[in-house]
């Protein structure tokens, strides 16, 4: 929607930063081609981004741009995780989940020396289901759903929907972005943007273990 854009005009008298270093970053794909927007006005042709996840990124980039090169920043915001293993013992340490969530699920994953990032990714978005009060035989279900059927290391342009009717819960895995109905007797309960969170963890496990 258009309350949901920022013109490129706007991000740079914002941000601060030049024409160059935004199609510097473009093309080293540190943000993402996608988010370029070609829309008509008066004037032609302008460009535009989704306000929030282009702010937000601009800001990330700053922060970390001295102490990273173009190509690591690269390689950090690829839509695929670098080889991120760590130790439960490690993890937990860590407190970014909870000892419910945690044990939750080790439970339900197959004994390996190291956790994997999108495991540690799954579980972070159990967290979330967890504060969101989804009753945990449905958090055992939509762990085994994504440790199954979601593949960070492959695509997290995906958009995860979790609806509730009556008692039951129904998970989806969408494209972002997404848009769907659901009758009037079913309510949506959560709607994580996959991509958003991959960045989030990865920002976190830098943060913390220093990868």
């Amino acid at each position: 929607m258009e309350t949901d854009l920022i013109s490129k005009k706007e991000v740079l008298e914002l941000t601060g930063i030049s024409y160059g270093q935004l199609y510097r970053w473009k093309r080293k794909n540190i943000i993402p081609e996608s988010w370029f927007i070609k829309k008509s006005s008066y004037t032609g042709q302008e460009t535009f981004f989704p306000r929030e996840k282009m702010l937000a990124r601009i800001d990330t980039i700053k922060e970390m741009k001295d102490g990273y090169s173009l190509d690591e920043l690269s390689d950090f915001f690829s839509p695929n995780p670098t080889k991120i293993e760590i130790q439960e013992e490690e993890l937990r340490s860590h407190n970014i989940l909870s000892e419910q969530t945690m044990n939750l699920c080790t439970s339900l994953v197959p004994v390996k020396n190291a956790i994997e990032f999108g495991d540690i990714l799954n579980m972070m978005i159990i967290e979330k289901a967890r504060k969101l009060q989804v009753p945990q035989e449905d958090q055992k279900t939509l762990f085994l759903f994504l440790h199954e059927k979601f593949t960070p290391l492959k695509e997290s342009s995906l958009e995860l929907i979790g609806i509730r009717k009556g008692t039951s819960y129904v998970w989806l895995l969408l494209p972002l972005p997404s848009d769907f109905l659901v009758d009037h007797m079913a309510q949506v309960v959560l709607r994580f943007d996959l991509q958003q969170m991959t960045e989030e963890l990865k920002i976190t496990l830098t943060n913390t273990k220093g990868i």
